[in-house]
């Protein structure tokens, strides 16, 4: 998306927008923020009125709190050379269960905010959580099959999860989002698509990406194991997968099983 320059998309910070967003709605009290539209100096007056008891008198209203922490998500994102006139970020860490409101207090905070779901198929992204991440300093295969089969399926879990709940969270926000499969990311009417969903002109990705690298390892003893293991643990992967798989249009274990069958 950055080959379009009014774009300015970050990459990956952790997931950090989850205690912000924690912090933002934990607030959330019949007396904080309040629902007064006052300025600064009639709610200082107020504090120091001694007539009053002030226990719950604060700096803002509700509409003003919210603004608060729209300047300050602004201010870790926006571009600081006033260049691009969008920006963003992609994080892979957000929508994981129904506790984390992350997105949510991007809508509340920006209305206009796109946010773009992109859906790989589970089997590829489950093998890059693990090779890339779980075990990337394990790189000889030393890794017990108990623990490696229970990271597998918990992988699986929550690709599914993950998934229902972005899906979830796209039928609340419809005119706002929208589902992109990995697998067409070389294909041109993908980019036309995105290019009407976010209204600005084409990206040039396809003329970018032959020049990426792919760092992750595809080859070494821990990846060959972890792919062995992925195959041997084919049939609870498909299942445990199996409700964000339909959601998305990915092939289910229903439709193997139909398929074999009419073979």
């Amino acid at each position: 998306m950055n080959t379009n320059l009014d774009f300015l998309i970050w990459g990956e910070h952790n997931g950090f927008l989850r205690q912000i967003s924690a912090a933002y709605f934990g607030a959330e009290h019949p007396r904080f923020p309040d629902k007064v539209d006052l300025s600064a100096e009639q709610r200082i007056k107020k504090l120091r009125d001694g007539r009053r008891w002030p226990a719950w008198d604060n700096l803002c209203s509700d509409a003003e709190f919210l603004e608060r922490f729209r300047t300050f998500i602004r201010s870790l994102f926006a571009d600081p050379t006033g260049h691009a006139t969008r920006w963003g970020f992609k994080e892979i860490r957000y929508g994981q269960n129904a506790q984390d409101h992350t997105l949510r207090l991007m809508f509340d905070c920006f209305p206009e905010t796109r946010l773009i779901i992109l859906v790989r198929e589970p089997t590829p992204t489950i093998f890059s959580m693990l090779s890339h991440w779980a075990f990337a300093n394990q790189r000889q295969g030393n890794i017990h099959l108990e623990e490696l089969d229970q990271r597998i399926l918990w992988a699986a879990d929550l690709w599914n999860s993950q998934y229902l709940h972005l899906h979830s969270l796209s039928q609340a926000y419809a005119a706002n989002c929208l589902a992109i499969h990995y697998e067409e990311l070389l294909i041109p009417r993908t980019y036309q698509k995105l290019a009407k969903f976010l209204r600005t002109s084409l990206f040039d990705y396809l003329n970018h990406i032959v020049r990426v690298r792919d760092a992750s390892n595809k080859t070494d003893a821990t990846a060959v194991l972890i792919r062995r293991r992925m195959e041997f643990l084919q049939g609870p992967i498909a299942q445990a997968t199996c409700h964000a798989r339909a959601v998305y249009g990915y092939t289910t274990p229903a439709d193997l099983h139909l398929r074999s069958t009419a073979g």
